[in-house]
C-alpha cells in the first residue's frame, strides 16, 4: 500500500530519515517520492505500524495518484472514471486495522484542496468524488463523522486519499498540561533526532517549558540522565505532571538559564527551543541574551558534545555562534512554524 505523511515545512529530510530507520531494512518498504511537507512511501506491513511515526503530523493511505493533471476540466473526468473503477476494499481493511469505525454502509465526507489556476474549483472536484462514492453505496455524512476522503490537486499531481490518523496524531498522550509557546511534539522529536541519541547521553533542556523535548528524548531510546530547567515554576509543574512517574533517572530544576548550576563539562547533549518573548526587542538585545545563553551552554557541555537549538530569531544566534571559536555549526534546518520562519542549528563542541 502507498502512504503519505504530512510534516512541518523544512522537516522533510528528517521525516524521511525516520521512515527509513523504521522500515528501511524490510523488503516491504520503498520511498516513492518526497515533496514539500509530504513524504510518499510504500509499506506492505500493518498500517498500524505507520501510526507510530513521531515526525508525522497526519497519515493518509493513497488510493489513487494522478500524474499529468492539467488545468482542463478533463482532469475531473479522469478522476471520476478512475474512482468508478476503483476497489476500496483494501482501504477499508486498513481503516479497520488502525481502529477507525467502518460500517457496512460506509459513512464519509470529502475534503478538497487545490493549488494553482484551474478551469474548475475545489467544490467541483469535491462533488465529483462525492458522487462517485455515493454510486458505490457509501453515505455522505452530514455530521462530519465517518471516513475522511481527501481530494487534492497540486501542480501536475492529483491524489485521492483516506486519512488513517486522527486529527490529534501530532499531539501526544503525555501532554496533559500545556504552557504558552510550547513546542509541537513533532518538531521536538525532529530536534532530538538531529542530536543523534545515544544510550550514554546526559541530556539537557535548559528551557524545558512543559517538558516536550525531554519527553521526546525519553521515548527515543535509552539514556543515562535527563535534566530540565526553567525560569517559570508553572512550566516546571507542567513538566512534572506530563512526566508522571515514568522515565527515570531525571531531574527538574528551577533556574535562570543564564546562570546554570551545573558542573562544567558534564552534559553530552543540549536540545533547546530558545525563547521568543522576554529577551528584548532589538537585534542587539536579542544578541546579548543569546550570547549569555551560549556561554552557559558551552561551559556545561562536554568536549565533543552537541547542541541542537531552535530560534525564531535566527540571525542574532547565527552571529553569536560564528563568534565562538570552540563551536562549529554543522547543519542548519529552516523551519516554518505558524507562518513564521525559524531555524534549527546543529552545533558541535
Amino acid at each position: 500500500m502507498i502512504y503519505s505523511i504530512f510534516v512541518h515545512a523544512g522537516l522533510e529530510n528528517i521525516a524521511r530519515q525516520e521512515i527509513i530507520k523504521r522500515f528501511g531494512d524490510t523488503k516491504e518498504f520503498k520511498i516513492v517520492t518526497r515533496k514539500p511537507q509530504r513524504i510518499i512511501f510504500q509499506y506492505m506491513g500493518n498500517p498500524k505500524d505507520v501510526l507510530s511515526l513521531r515526525t508525522a503530523e497526519s497519515l493518509f493511505l493513497v488510493i489513487k495518484h494522478f500524474t499529468n493533471m492539467t488545468r482542463s476540466r478533463r482532469s475531473l473526468t479522469s478522476i471520476r472514471n478512475s474512482l468508478n473503477r476503483q476497489n476500496f476494499s483494501q482501504a477499508l481493511t486498513a481503516c479497520r486495522q488502525v481502529g477507525l469505525s467502518v460500517r457496512k454502509r460506509v459513512s464519509f465526507r470529502v475534503i478538497s484542496r487545490m493549488s494553482g489556476y484551474r478551469n474548475f474549483q475545489k467544490r467541483d472536484m469535491q462533488q465529483i468524488v462525492e458522487r462517485s462514492l455515493i454510486d458505490k453505496g457509501w453515505t455522505l455524512s452530514q455530521s462530519g463523522t465517518g471516513i475522511d476522503v481527501w481530494a487534492e490537486v497540486h501542480g501536475e499531481d492529483g491524489y485521492i486519499s483516506v486519512r488513517l490518523s486522527k486529527p490529534d496524531m501530532s499531539q501526544r498522550f503525555y501532554k496533559q498540561i500545556q504552557v504558552p509557546h510550547t513546542l509541537k511534539p513533532t518538531v521536538a522529536h525532529s530536534m532530538v533526532m538531529l542530536s543523534k541519541p545515544h544510550p550514554d547521553d546526559i541530556f539537557l533542556d535548559p528551557m524545558c517549558g512543559a517538558g516536550t523535548i525531554l519527553l521526546e528524548r525519553a521515548f527515543s531510546g535509552r539514556y543515562r540522565y535527563l535534566i530540565g530547567g526553567d525560569l517559570s515554576e508553572e512550566a516546571l509543574r507542567a513538566t512534572q505532571k506530563n512526566f508522571g512517574r515514568q522515565h527515570q533517572p531525571r531531574q527538574f530544576i528551577h533556574w535562570d538559564s543564564e546562570v546554570l548550576p551545573i558542573q562544567p563539562n558534564s552534559v553530552d547533549k543540549i536540545v533547546c527551543n530558545l525563547p521568543i518573548n522576554g529577551i528584548g526587542t532589538t537585534n542587539t538585545e536579542i544578541y546579548n541574551h543569546y550570547q549569555r545563553f551560549i556561554k552557559q551552554f558551552e561551559d556545561v557541555i562536554k568536549p565533543g558534545g552537541k547542541m541542537v537549538l531552535l530560534s525564531m530569531q535566527p540571525s542574532p544566534l547565527n552571529r553569536v555562534l560564528k563568534n565562538q571559536n570552540q563551536l562549529k555549526t554543522r547543519q542548519q534546518v529552516g523551519i516554518n512554524l505558524n507562518g513564521k520562519r525559524g531555524r534549527i542549528f546543529v552545533v558541535h563542541c
